[in-house]
């Protein structure tokens, strides 16, 4: 036996659409030289939430999970010769940390909003500034 989590709606996806659609992105891209092809992630960085699962002779209490969240970014073109400064989205306008230099003497680009999430407007002046 082992352990499998299932995960949201996934078996309701019609996989022929999923592959007509790959298909068709596939000859969209070869339109484009590879220089011209971004790639874009993001990931949510919980720097203080503890494990939610463990191995234990007996069963232990949970812990209360810490909220705090940095979403990071990263993106580059398709051959690697081109990559943006990787990005941090955080919930203060200037935390502590920055002392009182700015992100961008840092070396890195940050933004914020009150639940340090990605928004289309972020991700606009990301790419285009």
């Amino acid at each position: 036996l082992k352990e499998h989590r299932r995960h949201g709606e996934a078996g309701s996806v019609d996989i022929e659409a999923v592959a007509r659609e790959r298909e068709r992105i596939k000859k969209l891209y070869a339109e484009y030289p590879p220089e011209d092809n971004l790639n874009f992630d993001e990931s949510g960085l919980f720097g203080f939430a503890p494990p939610d699962r463990g191995i234990a002779s007996k069963q232990m209490s949970g812990k209360k999970s810490n909220k705090f969240r940095i979403t990071v970014g990263f993106m580059c073109n398709a051959t690697g010769t081109e990559k943006w400064p990787v990005f941090y989205i955080g919930k203060s306008k200037q935390p502590r940390c920055f002392g009182k230099r700015t992100p961008e003497q840092h070396g890195f680009w940050y933004r914020n909003n009150k639940t340090a999430w990605m928004t289309s407007a972020i991700f606009e002046q990301y790419v285009f500034n």
